[in-house]
């Protein structure tokens, strides 16, 4: 380094370079503001009802509860049991029950009985629960410590006494975590000294570096395309096309709703479950689409970061990896034509939406070019600056090290040519140290040691030799082993050993042989690098889509490059790999077509194998005799020899099974809308570049919810097997009591017998006019299918009999995962539109057939239904909670519930996704932030459908069925300073 001749200069690099590393260092434990959240129940003004509380932790770090003796008494005269107090339906919460003249506080296995003072003595007991364990101050002055009893869990206020009965009754819940906080001071100052001095650090290497050698050639201007251009042209319009038309990655939800609750609060909690855990240290990738999301939350809007890094991945592969790795051979159209190839097939299955893999993949393709290519100090920082930029993404950020490790000679020469290694060394680390800065500018190391806790306790956290696991779901029959996630993947790994035989003698090592070995080391180290992620889901592999590129093109390279002058160890080397890949390629198309959230695609081959035309893809057999035919087609031709048609094989095989799986996936997708346009993803993008219609999934759901029951009219029919107001599980009843609302009438043919059939015709019942918008509906328990036929019949009274105009089976769908030992009820019916002309009366026909322990049928009698669009629905009942599987649909839902320092908003309706129901979000085992919604009451169903698709499984949409008022207490925040380490520490799940 031409600076370090200078004593002066070196020591003042060495400064900043140590100053970088030291503030940041000091990042973690610099004091911050936290925040502590305090409820006070009921809200000043209000009665003491029961109340909404959603924390986050569930368990406060106090609670304290006033329980007036007038309380107890109005509970102990009660001839029911009553719950006086609860905060939580289980054994978990802390709960005060009255029966039989007694009055009992229970918290998990510890109870105790209160004495309830005769009237009309002015008393009241207290509980007091902190982090030694709960006191209860009892009426007549005893106090009872349980020393060691764990924290309440908090999720509600709930009393069965009314307004009038629980004056004085209070509760004061604190909650405090280490995620809601605010940089002080010198916080902030420390982060701006490091973020200087590593931009001074990087303009001293820069300074430092040696000019590069330039060959003397006259001037001219001149502006020409390369005559690969257009490849980069049809790999950008590729990738914006996808964007449009691409499936949903895992958790596009899951990151925009982290990412707009940032947006909308600063709490930086996981939002779904994990107790609102940040993401400390992999937090990066929401903070960046934070902003995104402010200006819009459509789905094409949010895909276009990943876009870009698709598009810049590629140009680093193209040019950095493969111009560095190729000099001369990657600027040509063909190499550049495979290598698109392989981008595409390892980018598009993998790395669309907000997932953070795309940003991993670029980060590790800018990692490995500038390893690659590193020749002096300049090109260390840059390289320290993207590993410091990746590593904060996710745990897969680890993989930008692989590039490193095997590279590590190139970068130990670049650094000696540098000059004095302690200056490079200090200055390196001091850029690095960025890293440090991205994660612990807003948080502290209590957040980072709470939020492994959490994330460890809750899982999944899989230890390292369990990394098999993340091929187990590659081979899936599910949208984790989907033929297009397994072909980059399997290919890549099956030419590993084809590239390690052909370079296996010293003497077959020339430069493209020694680039694909190096290559290939990168990808065996990167793999091994995942095993250290926590989770071992398939799609983190869409991280290395630019080391599978990389690696495919040279492999594919190095296999023509040795075809043009085989020997008998490369022919059979040749006809071993074509074996392999062949295998391979079947393997990788035994896959199915399926993808995340299905109900938003119609495609073929969603079970999988993928035989287009009834072609067997996923044959061996197929692809060996594909080869063997092209053998015997190219071997008369005189340039060609035996020799060198094995030795080209296996990159016939690896091009041509790319190929097919591009066309394949591309097709499909295309198609897809073609095949069934409501609900389609891809028109939701579409109608969002057009403006017509722009709130995504909701714009085609209609809710089906119910009106009048309809009265009996004219007696008739007749009944064969079928028992009125019984005939189904006892363990699952109907709708409602029988006799009573939608189960005023209610037939069934179940019996313990279930050889039993039965047939049944009920009465008529009056029918009024309908409107284009309503229709009839029942309710429906056990199997319309098969042998078993539902029909209701319509007719018109002409004064002497009714006149039978026609008959409609309801659309019915059952649940394909539901338990036989606890049938469901759903609501099946007719639209006015269906429904003949003219008809004023209708009734139920039924037919029991079957003869299987399914078979059995139960229906209520008709009721009116009406039909409202869904957007009509939600824009007066919110706040609206989206499932995390489809919260990237709904870009119309902008009244969410929020989620800040530890407590939730209680939302109005809930969006469940498809089945199997993914609901994270109120599951306790999990931590879900919404555990407590559905704790004491649940959530009621609303009968909706895809419009004209009622056959298809979109989803649910739930309301309160709570009587509860919603968060009906007083909230206040205070703020406290303290240091980063030891003072904010959140609390241990079952501790």
């Amino acid at each position: 380094m031409r600076t370090a001749t200078s004593r002066r200069h070196t020591w003042i690099a060495l400064l900043v370079g140590l100053t970088g590393v030291l503030t940041a260092l000091a990042l973690p434990f610099a004091p911050v503001l936290t925040e502590t959240t305090t409820l006070t129940w009921p809200a000043p003004g209000r009665p003491a009802t029961s109340s909404t509380t959603l924390l986050a932790p569930d368990i406060p770090a106090a609670l304290t509860v006033s329980i007036p003796c007038s309380v107890l008494r109005a509970g102990a005269t009660r001839p029911a049991p009553t719950t006086l107090f609860a905060t939580a339906p289980q054994d978990t919460g802390l709960t005060i029950t009255a029966s039989r003249g007694q009055v009992r506080l229970r918290l998990g296995d510890r109870e105790e009985q209160l004495d309830i003072p005769a009237a009309p003595r002015d008393c009241q007991v207290r509980v007091d629960s902190a982090t030694d364990g709960v006191t209860i101050l009892e009426a007549d002055g005893r106090v009872t410590l349980w020393a060691g009893a764990p924290a309440p869990r908090v999720a509600g206020f709930h009393t069965d006494l009314g307004a009038g009965q629980t004056s004085g009754l209070s509760a004061t819940v604190v909650v405090s975590g280490p995620f809601a906080t605010t940089p002080t001071v010198l916080k902030g100052a420390l982060v701006v000294i490091q973020l200087f001095a590593a931009g001074v650090a990087l303009l001293l290497l820069f300074r430092g570096r040696a000019p590069p050698v330039r060959r003397a050639r006259p001037w001219r201007w001149r502006w020409r395309w390369r005559r690969a251009w257009w490849i980069d042209v049809a790999v950008a319009a590729t990738l914006a096309g996808w964007a449009v038309i691409g499936p949903l990655a895992v958790d596009d939800g899951w990151a925009t709703m982290i990412a707009r609750n940032v947006a909308a609060t600063g709490n930086p909690g996981n939002y779904y479950r994990w107790w609102d855990a940040a993401e400390v240290p992999f937090a990066f990738s929401q903070q960046l689409l934070a902003p995104l999301t402010q200006l819009s939350i459509a789905p094409l809007w949010l895909r276009l970061p990943g876009t870009l890094a698709a598009l810049a991945t590629w140009f680093v592969v193209s040019r950095g990896v493969l111009g560095g790795a190729l000099p001369g051979v990657a600027t040509t159209a063909r190499v550049r034509t495979v290598a698109a190839a392989f981008f595409l097939a390892a980018w598009l299955p993998f790395n669309l939406g907000t997932r953070p893999e795309s940003y991993v993949a670029l980060g590790v393709a800018a990692s490995l070019a500038l390893a690659w290519r590193a020749r002096d100090g300049a090109d260390l920082g840059l390289l320290a600056l993207v590993a410091a930029l990746t590593v904060p993404v996710s745990p897969n950020g680890v993989l930008v090290v692989a590039p490193m490790i095997v590279l590590a000679p190139r970068l130990i020469r670049a650094a000696r040519r540098t000059g004095s290694g302690a200056v490079t060394a200090a200055l390196v680390s001091c850029v690095g140290a960025v890293g440090l800065t991205v994660i612990f500018g807003d948080q502290t190391w209590d957040s980072l040691v709470t939020a492994t806790d959490w994330h460890t306790t809750f899982g999944p956290a899989l230890p390292w030799y369990e990394e098999p696991t993340r091929y187990e779901h590659l081979l899936q029959p599910d949208q984790q082993g989907s033929f297009a996630k397994r072909l980059p993947v399997l290919i890549g790994v099956a030419l590993l050993p084809i590239v390690g035989a052909l370079t296996l003698r010293r003497a077959d090592r020339d430069r493209i042989g020694l680039a694909a070995l190096r290559m290939g080391a990168v990808v065996v180290v990167a793999l091994l690098l995942l095993a250290a992620g926590p989770s071992k889901w398939s799609y983190h592999l869409g991280a290395l889509a630019g080391v599978f590129t990389s690696f495919s093109t040279l492999s594919v390279v190095l296999l023509v490059r040795r075809a043009r002058a085989p020997d008998r160890r490369v022919a059979m080397v040749g006809v071993a790999g074509s074996a392999l890949l062949a295998a391979t390629a079947a393997l990788a198309f035994a896959g199915p077509n399926a993808w995340w959230l299905p109900a938003v695609y119609d495609l073929p081959w969603a079970t999988g194998p993928i035989r287009p035309a009834g072609v067997p893809l996923d044959s061996p057999l197929l692809w060996a005799g594909v080869l063997a035919a092209g053998g015997l087609t190219v071997l008369p031709a005189r340039r060609f020899r035996r020799a060198q048609v094995c030795a080209l094989s296996p990159a016939v095989v690896t091009v041509v099974a790319v190929g097919i799986s591009l066309c394949v996936l591309a097709g499909t997708f295309a198609a897809a809308p073609l095949r069934r346009s409501a609900g389609s993803l891809a028109l939701i993008n579409a109608e969002r570049l057009t403006g017509t219609r722009v709130c995504g999934l909701a714009d085609d759901i209609e809710l089906l919810p119910d009106g009048p029951i309809l009265a009996a009219a004219e007696p008739g029919g007749g009944s064969s097997g079928f028992t009125g107001q019984g005939g189904y599980l006892p363990i699952a009843p109907p709708p409602d009591p029988p006799g009573t609302g939608a189960s005023t009438f209610v037939w069934g043919s179940r019996t313990p017998d279930a050889q039993t059939t039965g047939e049944i015709t009920t009465q008529w019942f009056t029918l009024p006019p309908l409107s284009t918008e309503s229709g009839v509906a029942l309710s429906v328990s056990g199997r319309t299918s098969g042998a078993n036929v539902l029909e209701l019949e319509f007719g018109r009274f002409d004064g002497a009999g009714v006149e039978v105009l026609g008959a409609v089976a309801p659309v019915d769908r059952p649940a394909v995962d539901e338990d036989p030992a606890h049938p469901l009820w759903r609501s099946v019916g007719v639209d006015a539109v269906d429904a003949p002309a003219g008809a004023d009366r209708v009734r139920v026909r039924a037919v029991d057939g079957r003869t299987d322990d399914a078979g059995w049928l139960a229906f209520t009698g008709p009721r009116l239904r009406t039909i409202v669009p869904l957007n009509s629905f939600l824009a007066g009942n919110g706040p609206v909670l989206v499932s995390w599987p489809q919260a990237f649909l709904f870009p119309c839902v902008h009244d969410i519930p929020t989620v800040s320092a530890g407590v939730a908003q209680t939302p109005q309706t809930v969006i469940d996704s498809p089945r199997p129901w993914l609901t994270e979000d109120r599951d306790e085992d999990v931590g879900g932030v919404f555990a407590g919604l559905d704790a004491f009451v649940p959530l009621n169903e609303i009968p909706s459908r895809l419009a004209g698709h009622p056959e298809v499984d979109w989803g649910s949409v739930k309301v309160r069925g709570d009587t509860a008022a919603p968060d009906a207490y007083a909230r206040s925040t205070t703020r406290e300073k303290v240091w980063g380490i030891g003072a904010s520490r959140g609390p241990r799940p079952g501790a």
